[in-house]
């Protein structure tokens, strides 16, 4: 079965992440009975809590009212979160967040 550009993407940004050091992540499983909105991949990295919602390029700007939430609440909980389509942008935001140096 061939991929989808966000699995794609999800798969190109996994591998990056299972390449760094006091990196935990997972990719939490929708359905009925499910949180809506949780982001694609869910992350601890060096005692942080990041959110990645994935997106195909050029959908950046295509979360749902509920991602969004999710989103803003990781966020003024103190957590990182953001919208990406690649890994160049995954470690741009890891980097400025002092998470990450190439």
């Amino acid at each position: 079965m061939a991929m989808t550009p966000e699995g794609k993407a999800k798969a190109q940004i996994k591998a990056f992440l299972k390449t760094l050091t006091d990196c935990f992540f997972f990719s939490p499983i929708g359905g009925p009975f499910a949180t809506h909105g949780i982001p694609d991949l869910v992350v601890c990295l060096k005692g942080r809590f990041v959110g990645i919602e994935v997106k195909r390029v050029g959908n950046e700007k295509g979360t749902t009212p509920l991602q969004d939430v999710a989103l803003q609440r990781i966020t003024e909980a103190g957590g990182l979160s953001f919208v990406a389509s690649d890994v160049t942008t995954v470690k741009t935001q890891l980097y400025l967040a002092g998470l990450y140096v190439p």
